[in-house]
């Protein structure tokens, strides 16, 4: 859906809908800008620069899609300042009624709270801002020949 300051401010808004994920009717959301001009009663058009989350108003991971200066999407995990990233990451965020997760780093979980601050952010910028660090996921395709085959 438009968010649309009518009802309420944008920034609760975005607290209000991130705080009603419960992980099974309601688990993921996403954010992105419409083009100029855009009839968002009729279409909502798709962008392929976005910020996504999913899970539980508990326990969110966040990442943000976007077109680099090269022209190359990239996606990244989004992560509190300060968080370690050795070894793997250990933390599971369950969504879609526990059929599917994601695994993060801990300082990459994010309470619905804390998480409508950054989604905020990159309402007002299209940018997740300082002091918020990335982590490139390499979600390129096709997989590399040592993962071909693997599963």
């Amino acid at each position: 859906m438009a968010l649309i300051d009518s009802v309420r401010p944008y920034p609760d808004q975005i607290r209000f809908s991130l705080n009603r994920m419960n992980g099974s009717s309601f688990w993921a959301w996403g954010l992105w800008r419409a083009p100029e001009g855009a009839d968002l009663l009729r279409d909502l058009p798709f962008s392929e620069e976005y910020m996504q989350c999913a899970g539980t108003a508990e326990a969110l991971a966040l990442e943000v899609r976007r077109i680099e200066a090269d022209g190359t999407p990239r996606q990244y995990a989004i992560g509190k300042p300060g968080g370690d990233r050795t070894g793997v990451p250990t933390e599971v965020i369950h969504y879609d009624d526990g059929r599917h997760s994601t695994t993060v780093y801990p300082h990459e979980v994010f309470t619905a709270d804390e998480a409508a601050v950054v989604f905020y952010t990159y309402f007002l910028t299209d940018d997740v801002s300082q002091p918020y660090e990335l982590r490139d996921l390499h979600l390129s395709w096709p997989k590399p020949e040592s993962e071909e085959g693997a599963g």
